[in-house]
């Protein structure tokens, strides 16, 4: 793992179109079994400012990473709230692959989901969290950045809780407890406190994901603050 220190870095996309070409967010590369190929889930928006940011995905060319290219599949359009939308994730499960992303009701950034019938279509979304504890309402409502973690036959939704401008950021848990993942009654939280929170001069931990190193231990990689305000590395 050391190694990635000093990799070389490629850049795999740039946009010029109006409505997606800036603030590129949260690229997340998955394989789609049904299309047999690999897919990039990432959010843009317009210039100047966030509030065009949605989801949008790329498509590879090759079932090697690092030998693709990549094109623009298409933009992620939900069809029961075609609103702002931002950190998309592939959620994994017996029935299919389910979209999971963060976008705002009101003054709460929530967590939603999506049936996905392809790589770029999804059927309606539903709510499955809310940032209804303290410690995920620290200089703002947020949930956000939601990670699959599979573990012992069990299923959790990691998430940064919290707004990413302040050392409240951290990270909380939902699990699947309930056979229906579209049912926000499925989903149970972990409410006594973040799982992961700033210790040890490691300041707000947040948009996490889960990686399984060929000794079959299961990391969490997240990005943190080295200093207690902004901006986040």
């Amino acid at each position: 793992m050391t190694g990635l220190k000093t990799a070389t870095p490629k850049v795999v996309w740039s946009d010029s179109t109006a409505s997606r070409c800036c603030n590129l967010w949260a690229p997340e590369i998955h394989w789609i079994a049904g299309q047999s190929s690999w897919f990039i889930y990432y959010t843009a928006g317009v210039s100047g400012n966030f509030d065009g940011q949605r989801l949008h995905v790329l498509k590879g060319s090759s079932n090697d990473i690092w030998a693709s290219t990549w094109s623009y599949a298409g933009r992620i359009a939900i069809p029961n709230r075609d609103v702002w939308a931002i950190d998309a994730t592939i959620l994994f499960l017996p029935a299919g692959p389910y979209l999971v992303f963060s976008s705002w009701d009101g003054d709460e950034q929530c967590l939603w989901i999506s049936k996905m019938n392809s790589a770029t279509s999804v059927g309606n979304a539903v709510k499955i969290s809310r940032p209804t504890n303290a410690w995920e309402q620290v200089a703002s409502k947020v949930n956000e950045g939601p990670a699959a973690l599979y573990h012992g036959g069990r299923t959790w939704i990691v998430y940064s809780a919290s707004g990413c401008m302040g050392t409240g950021y951290s990270l909380g848990s939902l699990e699947l407890t309930g056979s229906n993942p579209l049912s926000a009654s499925s989903w149970t939280k972990y409410n006594n406190g973040p799982i992961f929170k700033a210790a040890f001069g490691n300041y707000a931990p947040g948009h996490n994901g889960f990686f399984t190193a060929p000794s079959g231990n299961v990391y969490n990689v997240s990005y943190t603050q080295v200093l207690p305000q902004y901006p986040v590395y």
